[in-house]
């Protein structure tokens, strides 16, 4: 079953040294590409990630960065023992949350599809050519403000071919109130090409407020989310067909209303398999590699998990593709 074409007025613009340089590398692959400023702009009609993971835009490091916050006990954070779960010695399930969270905190949270644990590894590729790869998963629980909150990692790096002109390292963390489900902190480090971004934010949601590291505060609008909590926020609803939803965000010190379309479902085929999927579309507001005037087309699967499967993109040479590789559900016990 194919997949509805992305409208020809919502095309992509793409600018930078970026394209300048890759079209240096590849020649003929990119006729028309002109020298723009100094960073690549895919300018979005509205923004992700979902969305660190929604694009070559999305791209976001791998490389540990220290932890925030007052860690729970005992889970490794690192991309490599989330990916080496399974095979670890004496790992909980983590449907059970550990002895530090007693079963009466557990009653007050909220349901969600995800458990601490939870993995997804996507490929990144523009017309069939691999640019890099990204990570999204569920790191632990920690306490935020008091609260705990589910640690949110997004991670993406460029491929070795790819960081030769441009290298791109970036990394976002969302931590979410374990019974809101609303953000309470979101951290952004960027690294593309020459350009370096490092972003703070703490959310007052009881008094309407995100706050920067350098203490300047922003009101925003209750149960605000940031644009990775915004993501796991939505895979928590129903999304029937023809619904559109309305997810109020904070990122980049600017506030705005994040819609969700929801279109129809289909069965997609992915590297790490098929999967019946729901197609949303999410209008986007956001800074990293790419932004877009466009639109972005992402496919969850249409069960309980909501897994992010493909997310796709057009851009005027071509289309960026993000595809689901692997995934984890959670943590295991080793038999």
């Amino acid at each position: 079953m194919t997949s509805p074409p992305l409208p020809e007025s919502n095309r992509n613009r793409i600018s930078g040294r970026w394209l300048r340089e890759l079209g240096a590398a590849l020649g003929p692959a990119l006729p028309g590409t002109t020298p723009p400023p100094d960073r690549v702009c895919i300018r979005m009609r509205g923004v992700p990630t979902l969305l660190y993971i929604v694009s070559l835009a999305a791209l976001l490091a791998v490389a540990p960065l220290p932890g925030t916050g007052t860690a729970e006990p005992a889970r490794d954070d690192s991309a490599a023992a989330v990916a080496s779960a399974d095979s670890a010695e004496g790992r909980a399930d983590s449907l059970d949350y550990g002895s530090w969270v007693d079963e009466d905190e557990q009653k007050r949270f909220a349901k969600v599809p995800w458990r601490i644990g939870e993995y997804f590894q996507f490929s990144i590729d523009w017309n069939g050519l691999n640019g890099g790869s990204s990570l999204m998963q569920v790191q632990n629980l920690q306490r935020v403000g008091g609260r705990r909150a589910y640690r949110i990692v997004s991670k993406t790096e460029s491929n070795s071919f790819v960081s030769k002109f441009y290298k791109v390292r970036d990394r976002a963390e969302s931590y979410i109130d374990a019974e809101s489900l609303y953000t309470l902190r979101f951290i952004k480090h960027l690294r593309e090409g020459g350009y370096k971004s490092d972003v703070d934010i703490r959310f007052d949601q009881a008094n309407q407020k995100a706050i920067y590291s350098d203490g300047t505060p922003f009101t925003v609008a209750p149960r605000v989310h940031d644009v990775l909590s915004a993501f796991y926020f939505v895979r928590t609803r129903p999304l029937p067909d023809g619904a559109t939803m309305i997810v109020p965000t904070h990122d980049n010190k600017k506030s705005y209303e994040m819609e969700v379309k929801v279109h129809k479902r289909e069965r997609i085929e992915v590297p790490a398999g098929k999967f019946n999927c729901v197609l949303v579309e999410p209008i986007l507001k956001s800074e990293g590699v790419f932004k877009s005037k466009g639109s972005i087309l992402v496919w969850l699967t249409d069960d309980e998990r909501r897994m992010p499967v493909l997310v796709r993109t057009k851009v005027p040479v071509g289309s960026i593709n993000v595809a689901l590789t692997d995934y984890r559900l959670f943590f295991e016990r080793k038999k």
